[in-house]
């Protein structure tokens, strides 16, 4: 029977069935098992060790009147210190929502960005992509079976923590909401992780920092609005006027929605990807739809009530919508520039296609390879993408009854677009070049380029301000410095943004010339010997 169930097994998903023979060992099981017990048996210990004595004077888990943050301590006839359970189990239970979604984030984040960079280095990877599984059913494998140890180690602590909520008298609701967060986050970051693997990060260690400090920030909002006197959840109480953050209901849909349409869009891009590891991440067409769906995400948090003790600051949320425009971007850049051999090919293609029909020409215009293909250089591509939040902010912008400056908000629109086309055209250059590692190389250039120069203009007291706003329109937030910028200082900064871009431009146009020229005279003397 067991041997029919395993042939079952491996028939629905053989990738699966391929991670849970190589992680599902016996060694790997006891030690999992044994580590997880070990670390609920700490916590109770450390809880149980914190339980007041006949000696104590002052604990949190005692039941008299709070003086100092901590409660005053009683004994009974029979001299036993009455103790407030409920809040022990309390303590227990938000220990365990912290740790069992952090296990699952963390380890399993590592765990996927290393299997991946170690599958990309050994080759097995391109072996697997000869099966004839479909991509689809890869790499369902992969998220669900590289993860199974956490998986494991996570679904042995969950009867103990259902079983602190019973006696904390938490509501149903809310420790369902607690699974369906983690499970929707899982579902994101796991197929970012994989998105991320893409890109040619092989460093499973910075990806599990960079949840470890996301998480650790998110969870301390999460239990400030559910657990404090404030009506709602911080930063998710309106969305376009919507009160997605009033209940725990709307809040928790809210989320998992979000979460659900940001996992279509990433496992679009890394199904694409697997298919044909030469391809950029992300169609031209589908990076249009996805930069369109995240600008009207963002533009909704704009539309909230103030505070009456709060003045509105429009000038203020387009600064934040800068900021996170700034990190979408780059992202955006990352996944669509293509590499050296996807160009070259291309220049050889639109050389060889001179001699077409005309039908065929028209279609293979450059102006629509630009704009849709998916081989040639993505400038035209940023720039479109670019152009979306521009043609979206500025009806919001021309609205602003508030003292805020509406043209300087506009300029900066500009400016921030330029600089991003800037470093779109750099990374270009970069990643055409010949270097084996012309991807570490741009993503160290570009990171330099964003931060360094606001770095070192905070460390010299280079504030923004009327002498120095130049410098900052240089930088990636030149809305900094926007309100204290003269026409004149405007005027130079976007010449030389202009001339940077132009020059940029040129020196890419130029070498694709000569690379697409090079590249024909080759494969023509091929043909002829």
């Amino acid at each position: 029977m067991i041997p029919n169930l395993l042939m079952t097994f491996s028939d629905w998903n053989p990738q699966f069935f391929r991670e849970v023979k190589g992680r599902l060992k016996p060694r790997n099981i006891a030690t999992t098992v044994v580590s997880s017990l070990l670390v609920q048996g700490a916590i109770l210990f450390y809880l149980w060790g914190a339980l007041p004595t006949k000696v104590t004077s002052y604990s949190r888990y005692c039941v008299g009147k709070d003086e100092y943050n901590w409660n005053k301590c009683f004994v009974d006839a029979l001299g036993n210190v009455q103790i407030n359970w409920q809040l022990w189990w309390f303590d227990l239970f938000q220990t365990l929502s912290w740790l069992i979604p952090f296990v699952l984030l963390v380890a399993g984040i590592y765990m996927l960005i290393g299997d991946l960079a170690k599958e990309e280095r050994r080759g097995t990877l391109n072996f697997i992509r000869l099966s004839p599984q479909t991509s689809r059913s890869i790499l369902v494998g992969k998220l669900l079976g590289v993860p199974l140890i956490p998986f494991l180690a996570v679904v042995l602590a969950v009867p103990l923590h259902i079983w602190s909520s019973i006696n904390a008298a938490i509501l149903p609701k809310e420790l369902i909401s607690i699974y369906l967060l983690t499970i929707a986050a899982c579902c994101f970051l796991y197929t970012a992780a994989v998105f991320y693997a893409f890109l040619g990060g092989a460093q499973g260690w910075l990806g599990a920092i960079v949840v470890w400090v996301f998480y650790s920030v998110l969870f301390q909002v999460w239990q400030h609005g559910r657990y404090s006197q404030i009506d709602g959840y911080p930063f998710f109480r309106q969305w376009y006027t919507i009160q997605v953050g009033h209940t725990l209901e709307l809040f928790v849909t809210f989320v998992v929605v979000t979460f659900a349409i940001a996992t279509f869009w990433l496992w679009r891009s890394i199904n694409r990807r697997f298919r044909n590891p030469s391809q950029v991440l992300l169609s031209k067409r589908q990076s249009y739809l996805m930069t369109l769906s995240f600008e009207l995400f963002i533009f909704g948090f704009v539309f909230h009530d103030y505070p009456e003790w709060c003045s509105r600051n429009s000038f203020l949320d387009l600064t934040g919508l800068m900021v996170v425009n700034l990190f979408w971007f780059i992202l955006i850049i990352a996944a669509l520039t293509p590499h050296r051999q996807t160009l070259l090919d291309w220049a050889r293609y639109r050389r060889n296609g001179e001699s077409k029909t005309q039908r065929k020409r028209w279609r293979r215009t450059l102006v629509h390879d630009l704009v849709w293909g998916d081989k040639s250089p993505a400038m035209v591509a940023i720039a479109l993408n670019l152009l979306i939040p521009i043609v979206l902010f500025t009806p919001w912008i021309a609205t602003w009854n508030d003292d805020s400056p509406k043209i300087a908000a506009f300029i900066s629109l500009i400016f921030s677009a330029s600089f991003l086309l800037i470093c779109a055209a750099i990374a270009q250059l970069i990643l055409f070049g010949k270097s084996q590692k012309r991807a570490l190389f741009a993503a160290g250039i570009i990171g330099a380029l964003i931060l360094l120069p606001m770095i070192g203009m905070s460390l010299l007291g280079a504030h923004p301000g009327s002498k120095t706003a130049l410098l900052w329109l240089f930088s990636a937030m030149p809305i900094a410095a926007m309100e204290h910028a003269s026409f004149t200082t405007v005027a130079i900064g976007f010449l030389a943004h202009l001339s940077t871009l132009t020059l940029l431009v040129a020196r890419q146009t130029r070498q694709l010339k000569r690379a697409g020229e090079s590249e024909l005279k080759a494969l023509m003397a091929h043909r002829t010997n």
